[in-house]
């Protein structure tokens, strides 16, 4: 055997970073080349799929494994189990029924879908169920897997992937010449890797959780526990008691009132200046006494760094007389909660960023139920730690939900599938040529178009025969009908 220096493609596909898109379609056209010349000879391989696909490091692709087609009849071994695996079979293969190229080419559909939206058309938990998906149902529209693929694309995978082989292309190269045509009028698609779709929504960079400092104390604490320092505002003027006027302290003016003493008297200045003191200290204790509650309950100036103290009782120098004419204090605001307490606020460093993003972009993310403000993507908020729920809505999209948790979670990445409807196009006599908004499809009539939500004009031509037209307004989940009877126009 050949000995092939490379990996798969089945490989490739697991790698977080996907082939670029002309790698892909390079491996496909050539893949596509490969199974026709088998075909050419007669022989159906009846089991391509990723692992088969043997890719060298100069990007040539190589079909391995052969051994089924040599050795098996058309679709069943003689204790009736089914050849090749699942995920890639034909409908055909599985209902036991006779087995042709058509057959490789729908598992090369599949190969097709998978690479270009990350994910298997037919999927399901069990095999029965599976087995049912790919003889009984449509594949999912891959546009809602993939956004950045065009209708037009879709439309040439779908047709690839019929169940009835006669719906097919005529042969796999004549397929991913129709793929490549129509990626080439719509180069703005990209590749997706294998799971993308699933974990976009959900996943996230995980981070280790910011522990939030611990409060930090105050570096100038109070003098005792029960008087915090605070600064409340300066009160009215009208308001703040007012202390007893500077002449009133002067009034008795103790030198003016002392006989001038004869010259050369000592005894007489050292016995007037003992007496003005007396007076001094006299009026000084009289202005002390008088005015305790005034001291102990006026406040400090704004640029007062002393606390304030608390009032004395009643029994510390004041009088019943002097409590009734002093005013009353001014109001104090409480002083602010403790970081530390309960009733403290989740100080602005505890929250976390958030940063939102979404394919495509522009889509509106709704928080909580609203309890944040909205925003668009791609955006960034700030939350808080815990459980989040996310609604993200953009037009002609479906919503997208998603449960997070902060702070594991604060990269998120959000998928929005499109909103599409059928068309199914027939006119008689069949096989006219079918016109979407001026884009020509791939498939003749009949066909099922998957159209984004909308409006459409969907044309039905024959040479010789003209052509008919329509339009329609394409709702999500729609299903329509437009027949066209040429008649022996």
């Amino acid at each position: 055997m050949e000995y092939i220096e490379g990996s798969t493609l089945e490989k490739m596909l697991l790698d977080d970073k996907p082939p670029e898109k002309e790698q892909i379609l390079t491996l496909l056209r050539q893949t596509a080349a490969a199974i026709d010349f088998a075909h050419s000879k007669g022989i159906v391989h009846r089991d391509i799929k990723p692992a088969n696909i043997m890719v060298r490091k100069d990007w040539t692709a190589k079909i391995a494994d052969f051994g089924i087609a040599k050795m098996q009849s058309q679709s069943l071994t003689q204790t009736g189990l089914v050849v090749g695996t699942p995920n890639y079979m034909s409908p055909e293969q599985i209902q036991g029924k006779p087995v042709d190229g058509q057959a490789d080419q729908f598992s090369l559909g599949v190969i097709a879908y998978e690479v270009m939206t990350g994910e298997k058309p037919f999927v399901a938990d069990s095999l029965p169920t599976l087995l049912f998906k790919l003889v009984g149902e449509p594949a999912m529209p891959a546009v809602r897997l993939n956004p950045t693929l065009d209708v037009s694309i879709d439309a040439v995978l779908q047709k690839a992937l019929s169940k009835d082989p006669a719906q097919r292309w005529d042969s796999c190269s004549a397929f991913i010449a129709a793929l490549e045509e129509q990626c080439r009028r719509h180069p703005n698609w990209t590749t997706q890797t294998r799971g993308q779709v699933l974990t976009a929504a959900t996943e996230a960079i995980p981070v280790q959780p910011a522990p939030i400092p611990a409060p930090t104390p105050d570096p100038a604490p109070a003098p005792t526990p029960a008087a915090p320092r605070v600064q409340p505002p300066a009160p009215a003027p009208a308001a703040r008691p007012v202390p007893p006027a500077p002449e009133r302290l002067e009034r008795p003016q103790p030198p003016a009132q002392l006989a001038p003493a004869p010259k050369g008297s000592n005894t007489m200045v050292i016995a007037a200046a003992g007496l003005v003191a007396l007076l001094l200290i006299g009026f000084g204790l009289m202005k002390f006494m008088g005015s305790a509650e005034e001291v102990a309950t006026t406040t400090p100036t704004e640029n007062s760094d002393a606390p304030v103290a608390p009032p004395l009782p009643k029994s510390l120098g004041s009088s019943p007389k002097a409590d009734a004419k002093a005013p009353a204090p001014p109001p104090v605001a409480p002083p602010p909660p403790d970081p530390g307490s309960p009733n403290a606020t989740t100080p602005a460093k505890g929250m976390v960023a958030v940063n939102i993003r979404s394919t495509p972009p522009g889509a509106t993310v709704i928080i909580d139920s609203g309890k944040a403000e909205p925003c668009t993507t791609p955006c960034s908020l700030d939350l808080a730690p815990g459980r989040h729920v996310l609604v993200a809505q953009l037009d002609k999209y479906e919503s997208a939900n998603k449960i997070f948790m902060l702070p594991a979670e604060a990269q998120l990445n959000i998928t929005l599938r499109r909103q599409t409807g059928t068309v199914a196009v027939s006119s008689s006599p069949a096989g006219a040529q079918i016109t979407v908004d001026g884009i020509e499809y791939p498939e003749k009539t009949p066909a099922i178009l998957t159209l984004p939500v909308g409006r459409h004009k969907v044309t039905v031509s024959m040479p010789g025969r003209g052509e008919k037209s329509r339009e329609f307004n394409v709702d999500d989940g729609a299903q329509l009908d437009y027949s066209v009877n040429f008649g022996g126009n």
